[in-house]
């Protein structure tokens, strides 16, 4: 079992957007017999592997993870099954959550279908029998986007910024403010040194969260507004922090992104497609 959290939270990569994020839930199928699932239920050696199961996931999370406080729920059809890599629902909730230099002050993921399937034999190579949708919900406050920012491969978005000559980030950080997100930018540019503070709507495209209606806040610096909506989006922090809930093999999809109480809440699915 413990390779399938690993898939669940350990998830970095590329991924598909939009429309092409599709999954079907599978009928139940290599099920042990039904007499077998009734002795597991009926002398409660379900619920006990359950339970020894939810210990064996939270340990992992906690050892493959950089902190935070978590609650792992999970239901299956019997012992033999779960064995096997096949399980009913599984829940994860998370408070703040540092997953790969990521921060979120809380995290959710939830799977969509009753019935899933991943073969766990080779622990190395694991099989998904079943499309695997999970649901996840997050809330990343500015102290959280912050911190993220500062891990080894934002920095590294910074670096290639800095190389293409166009100019040369000296520090950045983000303030949420009345429910308005800015981001501050202090760079070198060929005819000085300046401070940017942009004031971004936030808004999902193409199943991912982009910054639209980029205006600078001190209108006395005259930049591109195009370039800047550009260079904004390519060092996106909140597309950046998203991207731990994806692997090599997931579809993430973004739906809904808001910002109340001057934090941020976006939600959607990763889909990781059966083989």
């Amino acid at each position: 079992m413990k390779k399938i959290i690993l898939i669940f939270i350990l998830f970095i990569g590329t991924a598909c957007y939009g429309q092409s994020c599709t999954f079907s839930c599978a009928e139940p199928f290599d099920l042990s017999n039904g007499a077998s699932r009734f002795m597991s239920n009926i002398t409660g050696s379900n619920m006990i592997g359950e339970k020894i199961a939810k210990i064996i996931l939270k340990k992992s999370i906690i050892q493959n993870s950089e902190g935070g406080k978590y609650k792992v729920d999970l239901d299956s059809y019997s012992v033999k099954d779960l064995k096997k890599g096949i399980f009913k629902k599984f829940t994860l909730k998370g408070k703040n959550v540092i997953v790969d230099g990521t921060k979120f002050s809380e995290i959710k993921l939830k799977t969509l279908c009753d019935f899933n399937y991943i073969d766990i034999r080779d622990p190395k190579k694991p099989i998904f029998k079943t499309d695997l949708p999970i649901e996840f919900r997050v809330v990343m406050t500015e102290e959280d986007i912050n911190y993220s920012m500062q891990s080894n491969n934002y920095r590294r978005l910074i670096s290639k910024i800095n190389s293409s000559g166009f100019l040369k980030i000296k520090s950045d950080r983000i303030k949420i403010s009345n429910n308005q997100f800015f981001y501050y930018i202090s760079a070198s540019v060929p005819f000085g040194y300046v401070t940017l503070i942009v004031n971004s709507d936030l808004k999902i495209r193409n199943g991912r969260i982009d910054f639209s209606n980029t205006r600078l806040v001190n209108e006395s610096i005259y930049i591109d507004l195009k370039k800047l909506d550009w260079l904004i989006n390519y060092i996106n922090p909140l597309d950046y922090s998203l991207k731990v809930l994806e692997n090599n093999h997931a579809e993430l999809s973004v739906k809904n992104v808001e910002i109340k109480n001057d934090k941020i809440y976006a939600d959607g699915w990763v889909v990781i497609p059966k083989n």
